[in-house]
């Protein structure tokens, strides 16, 4: 990704603000649900507690042997339990209490006795009776079984389900119910004479939602999203400024290729001529003492000049020609032996040893000898200079795996470091002073042309290895 639109960064936003908001509010819903179903079971507990508590009056009273009146029953335990309306007592069927006698008593008196536990009678709506064996007998108000600060901060409608009929004893939230997500929870109380069905409901309004998180949760993913918005646009930058750079490195590239048509149209002559004065030099010495030494190095130095003759007109056919040369189905051990007679006195002189192993002796490949051999005296000049003047090996070496020949150059030495090493193929890259940076490319791109591939890595032991993988030879290009 170079870069994001500004219309795909609106959707992303859109989309991370939808995903994270409906997360945030997955946990703010389940929050509100458990601190309502916590506060709706406090309820349940402080209800079942109170109409526990008339069961132990009733028995409390049932044990009174010369119980005191009604009324004064009554002033005495109204401040403690202000849910009761009147106390009374059926006796010899005579009613001594402070509310009329409610219908239905005596019946009830005798089936609290059968059944060994007080009996409901309905007074009205919001009261009713609560009647035992022993013909005691409580007026209980439900409205005022919990007072006003009783009730739990999370609840919106509490009812019971009273002998007279459903009673609301908490209304938070008015009837019909505001438009939101709404809660619940039934139980019944825990009061074996008293089982009323409990009811608490409530509806997550909007005004409840978290609206200030879902704001904090779009204000960082819009910054973010800016934030990365603006790193990918000044990487984008940054590589066109990289892509103007190597397009300029190209332009250079183009003007040195017209360059050096001249260079090679200038200098195949003269370099022709040494060839020639060369070759002659070495039959007139024919006669001399010391004819062998000369001739040794006369020929060492036709070589050269040959080889030179050869890059020279290389690079002119590269320039004028484009895809100019030609491959063929190449031994690589002459080529090898070849260098390793032309730079062994230089290198030797430097305390250099160079060595060859070909692992693979049969092994043909497909490449341009003048090419391959440029490459490889760039590759052992490089590992020499890198080696300077202390010395060291610097190792060739061949071998064919699969389809392909791999060639390397290893040497000793300090090796390429880390921040260099991925700009070592760059045109006019280089950490010589004096150096053109011309090298490793130009070996690069020769490679390329056989349909081969130039790598470089630092070995673990030490030292820097150039691998060049080449196409082994077929039976079509032989």
């Amino acid at each position: 990704m170079t870069t994001l639109p500004l219309r795909r960064a609106l959707l992303w936003w859109l989309l991370a603000c939808a995903l994270g908001g409906a997360l945030l509010g997955y946990f703010a819903l389940r929050d509100l649900q458990e601190r309502f179903l916590q506060d709706s079971s406090i309820a349940h507990r402080l209800l079942s507690q109170k109409t526990v508590q008339h069961d132990a009056v009733l028995t409390t009273l049932a044990q009174l042997d010369n119980a005191p009146p009604t009324a004064r029953l009554l002033a005495g335990l109204q401040p403690a339990l202000p849910q009761l309306a009147a106390i009374g007592r059926l006796r010899a069927d005579h009613w001594q209490g402070e509310a009329a006698m409610p219908a239905g008593l005596p019946t009830a008196v005798q089936q609290a006795q059968r059944q060994q536990r007080p009996q409901l009678l309905a007074a009205d709506r919001q009261r009713y009776w609560l009647v035992d064996g022993s013909g005691w007998s409580l007026l209980i108000d439900a409205r005022r079984l919990l007072g006003d600060g009783d009730w739990p901060p999370a609840l919106g409608r509490i009812s019971l389900a009273l002998p007279g009929g459903e009673l609301a004893l908490l209304a938070r939230q008015p009837t019909p119910a505001p438009w939101g997500w709404p809660l619940g929870i039934d139980k019944t109380l825990a009061a074996a004479s008293q089982p009323f069905a409990f009811h608490s409901r409530r509806i997550l309004t909007p005004a409840e939602w978290p609206w200030g998180r879902w704001l904090a949760l779009a204000t960082v993913l819009a910054l973010l999203l800016a934030v990365l918005r603006a790193r990918l646009q000044a990487r984008r930058q940054r590589r066109q400024a990289e892509e103007q750079a190597r397009l300029a490195n190209l332009n250079r590239l183009g003007t040195l290729g017209e360059m050096a048509a001249g260079i090679a149209h200038e200098l195949n002559q003269p370099l022709t001529a040494i060839l020639a004065n060369v070759r002659a030099a070495e039959r007139m010495l024919d006669d001399e003492d010391e004819r062998a030494t000369v001739r040794q190095a006369l020929q060492t130095s036709a070589a050269q000049a040959r080889r030179a003759a050869d890059i020279v007109g290389r690079l002119r056919a590269m320039v004028t020609q484009p895809g100019g040369g030609g491959s063929a189905v190449l031994d690589p051990q002459p080529l090898l032996d070849s260098l390793l007679t032309l730079r062994h006195d230089e290198l030797a002189a430097r305390k250099i040893a160079l060595s060859w192993h070909n692992a693979s002796p049969d092994a043909r490949v497909q490449a341009e000898a003048v090419a391959l051999e440029q490459i490889l005296h760039n590759l052992v000049q490089n590992a020499a200079d890198a080696l300077g003047s202390r010395g060291g090996h610097i190792r060739l070496q061949g071998e064919a795996l699969g389809k392909r020949y791999w060639l390397t150059v290893s040497d000793d030495g300090p090796g390429i470091a880390p921040e260099v090493l991925p700009r070592l193929f760059q045109p006019f890259f280089t950490t010589r002073a004096g150096g053109m940076g011309l090298g490793l490319s130009l070996s690069e791109t020769l490679a390329h042309g056989m349909h081969g591939q130039l790598t470089a890595a630092n070995l673990p032991a030490g030292g820097a290895c150039f691998t060049l993988s080449l196409p082994l030879a077929t039976e079509n290009h032989a």
